[in-house]
């Protein structure tokens, strides 16, 4: 083939890749997880279900849009966060960012993007500022402070029968709106709250919280709102002070949509009796969870069972295909497509935002307890 001939040949197969390229159509997703940290468990388990949700929907283009992700590390800290959302939306220019799973880091970058215009979709925190501070590019799929506490309050006073909590919760915006969540209501149907203990992140060693709540008399429930790695420690030593039914002693510990699949086993036996609520359960026999659970395991192991945070973050690419579905096709009109979300399901039940960027539909808020061999049983209450 002559030169001349070869040159044109390479010069038009690129002008048709550039075309291609020019044409076509994506949705940028910025993900900003704790890939570090004392959090890092979200990231590795976020990721997870990211990544299976993408290979999924990417069998079948919406609209002729692929989705494409960019992963950073924001650490559960609210200053990595900011840097993380800053650099983000710099080089990569997402039309719609996940994260962060800790309420301080959401915190920090939700004025950002909504100085940005840049929607926030949020499944992993707790505290109400985020959807209570008039942001209009904040979406969240994770029930609330509010929406965890009140139903265990319920469950404290109305089914367990307790009479005396201690609150205990981790020095953050997170752990305060959750125990205030919990201590409002039960005080209002008659409960005493003994003792409400906070801590740091920093804390590994709870021999002297769980000393001294051994010291205060009868305590029935011992609501907790930390993350696995101060859980697990704070039950082993309230266990040992004979504090909990996993030691012997009668109070039974709490908690909301904090701990993943497997806390039970890494606590062991002090989180026989452990109550809480889950917004995921794998053993739901309905079939978009069956068919989600039968992928993970497809993808990830056979013997390796899927976490609420590895399904929230499954979820939030569903959300966005649902949005892109609806004809969303830049920061603007997936902000207008999310904010009219109704009845959407996905894995950890269904999505309906409300007027305030917040899911209302609590129809997946159930409880567990830890049984004596450490597996789960479903409790019917509400």
């Amino acid at each position: 083939m002559k030169p001349v001939l070869r040159t044109a040949i390479a010069a038009f197969a690129a002008a048709i890749a550039f075309s291609a390229f020019a044409q076509e159509r994506v949705i940028r997703i910025g993900v900003l997880m704790p890939i570090s940290g004392p959090g890092s468990y979200f990231g590795v388990m976020g990721k997870e279900g990211i990544e299976l949700a993408m290979e999924q929907v990417a069998k079948n283009p919406i609209n002729g849009y692929r989705l494409q992700v960019q992963y950073e590390d924001s650490a559960c800290s609210p200053l990595q966060a900011t840097n993380a959302v800053k650099r983000v939306l710099d080089q990569f220019k997402p039309h719609i960012v996940v994260g962060e799973e800790c309420s301080d880091a959401s915190l920090a970058i939700a004025p950002i993007l909504d100085q940005a215009k840049v929607p926030m979709l949020n499944a992993g925190s707790v505290t109400m500022k985020l959807t209570e501070s008039g942001y209009k590019y904040v979406f969240r799929i994770f029930p609330n402070a509010e929406q965890q506490s009140l139903p265990l309050a319920n469950v404290a006073y109305k089914t367990l029968k307790a009479r005396t909590a201690v609150i205990l919760h981790e020095k953050t915006n997170a752990g305060s709106d959750n125990a205030d969540g919990f201590e409002k209501p039960f005080v209002a149907m008659g409960g005493k709250v003994l003792a409400k203990i906070d801590f740091s992140r920093d804390v590994n060693d709870f021999t002297a919280i769980a000393t001294r709540i051994a010291s205060l008399g009868k305590v029935d429930v011992l609501p907790t709102f930390a993350l696995e790695g101060q859980t697990v420690r704070l039950s082993q030593a309230l266990a040992q002070a004979r504090v909990v039914k996993g030691g012997g002693g009668n109070a039974v510990q709490m908690g909301s949509i904090w701990l993943p699949y497997g806390y039970d086993q890494k606590a062991g036996q002090a989180s026989e009796g452990y109550v809480r609520i889950v917004q995921f359960d794998p053993s739901e026999k309905r079939a978009m969870v069956q068919s989600f659970v039968k992928a993970f395991n497809a993808k990830y192991g056979a013997d390796k069972v899927p976490t609420h945070i590895n399904a929230h973050a499954y979820d939030t690419i569903l959300v966005i295909a649902d949005a892109v579905r609806r004809g969303a096709t830049d920061s603007e009109s997936m902000r207008d497509r999310l904010s009219k979300t109704k009845d959407l399901e996905v894995t950890t039940g269904r999505i309906t935002f409300d007027a305030k960027g917040q899911n209302s539909d609590l129809s997946v808020v159930h409880f567990v307890e830890t049984q004596k061999d450490l597996s789960w049983k479903g409790m019917s209450w509400q």
